[in-house]
């Protein structure tokens, strides 16, 4: 970190995990930014940490509007924040940096999830895009099953163990209701729609073997917003990259990512990738 970072007020720092997901899902990125000096708030999103009934109850105006009410907190001084989330909080990060331009100095996209067209999404899962309209995929709960998301096998030993343990507000649930689904794909409509408005500097996180939203998710969504765009594309890891075998890159990446922006209020090398 440059002693110019050092000198210059550190924005707050807002994460957003993903759908049936915990802020657990994020804690190593956010324990390394609090070590250098970031204050980082990771909330558990309407309806996620309880069962099944309690997230039925909700839906993604909630969580969108919960993450708003949220942000606003975090810079009622006028200040700005920067925004980030995994799968789905990437969504909801992505919402609020083109609804919420002044408020937002940069995002950053763990795994972004805009269609489900990884290599473990089943082939009869054609219907999910339609989710939200055939009353079977509503009541249908897709489980959460092997790899999870992870690479790594002993950390996925250790993820299985606490998603069937019960224990959801640390791993969240062990399937996802269709219902839930459905809704996660009505925000992903919603938010697909203002992309262009979105001009922060953004941080794009993906794996090249994402097992559940494909690489193309990560370039569809480069395309599109009109601020600058720097990548980092994984090698040895799955969807959730924040916990996955190159966790300590992504942290390392983020916090570098937010201090250039700190030091010299833009990206010095916009449009670039890094294959790590």
């Amino acid at each position: 970190m440059s002693d110019a970072v050092e000198a210059k007020r550190k924005p707050p720092v807002l994460f957003l995990h993903g759908l049936t997901g915990a802020p657990g899902d994020l804690q190593i990125v956010t324990k390394h930014l609090k070590r250098v000096g970031y204050h980082v708030e990771t909330p558990m999103l309407p309806g996620h940490g309880l069962d099944e009934k309690g997230l039925l109850k909700t839906g993604w105006r909630d969580w969108l509007a919960a993450a708003e009410h949220k942000l606003m907190q975090m810079t009622a001084d006028g200040s700005q924040a920067f925004v980030g989330g995994l799968s789905m909080g990437a969504v909801l990060a992505l919402a609020l940096a083109a609804k919420h331009p002044e408020r937002v100095k940069g995002v950053v996209t763990y795994a972004v999830t805009l269609r489900y067209d990884g290599w473990i999404v089943p082939r009869s899962a054609w219907f999910v895009p339609y989710g939200a309209y055939i009353p079977l995929v509503n009541r249908y709960r897709f489980k959460e099953r092997p790899p999870y998301g992870i690479k790594d096998e002993r950390l996925r030993a250790k993820m299985e163990e606490l998603l069937f343990s019960g224990a959801v507000a640390e791993a969240g649930l062990p399937f996802m209701p269709g219902r839930s689904l459905a809704q996660n794909l009505s925000l992903i409509r919603y938010t697909r729609k203002l992309f262009p408005k979105i001009t922060a500097p953004l941080l794009i996180v993906h794996a090249h073997e994402d097992d559940i939203t494909d690489i193309k998710n990560a370039e569809a969504l480069a395309k599109v917003v009109k601020g600058p765009v720097r990548k980092l594309y994984l090698k040895d890891s799955y969807h959730l990259v924040t916990v996955d075998r190159e966790r300590a890159k992504v942290a390392k990446a983020t916090e570098a990512f937010f201090d250039e922006l700190i030091e010299h209020g833009a990206l010095q090398d916009a449009e670039t990738r890094a294959d790590i």
